[in-house]
């Protein structure tokens, strides 16, 4: 009786832990430590990607990847985009990113599985941004919808190989 309680116990504490570690978001700004260029590939999770600020470093784009930088742009404002509305903030980052003028097909793509169709935008973390860093990194996406008016994706395609320059 007593060792079945003790499986029963363990088996909650296990069941606890793998929760908590699928419900808790990815730190930020942990591993982000080179200048962002355009061209760059990253592999994040969908939470990864809604992160406020860029979690981790590119990849070698011949490797599986969702997500090419198309633009990397200086901040024109003094205050860190995070401190700002996000509407605000969202809508000078539309203007900077210009992802729709980028990609003119992207919005016509919507439902698209090969073509860009969605993007992502990432800002120096606290601590960077405290040391001067001002860029706004511009990550092109393809997203998986359901229907043409879900937003955001459910989730995102990944390829291998370099896309930006081949198909836009």
């Amino acid at each position: 009786m007593m060792k079945i309680k003790s499986k029963k116990k363990l088996s909650i504490v296990l069941a606890s832990i793998f929760a908590s570690s699928l419900l808790t978001p990815p730190v930020a700004n942990a591993a982000y430590t080179v200048a962002p260029k355009v061209g760059q590939c990253f592999q994040y999770t969908k939470a990864q990607v809604s992160a406020s600020y860029a979690p981790k470093n590119p990849i070698n784009c011949s490797l599986t990847h969702n997500m090419e930088t198309f633009a990397v742009v200086t901040w024109p404002e003094s205050i860190n985009p995070v401190d700002m509305d996000h509407e605000t903030a969202l809508d000078i980052v539309n203007e900077l990113c210009d992802f729709w003028g980028t990609f003119p097909n992207a919005e016509k793509s919507r439902l698209s599985t090969s073509s860009f169709n969605y993007w992502a935008w990432y800002t120096p973390s606290r601590a960077a941004w405290a040391k001067g860093e001002r860029w706004v990194r511009c990550d092109a996406m393809i997203g998986k919808f359901s229907s043409a008016n879900q937003w955001p994706p459910a989730s995102h395609i990944s390829w291998k190989g370099l896309r930006i320059n081949k198909y836009y």
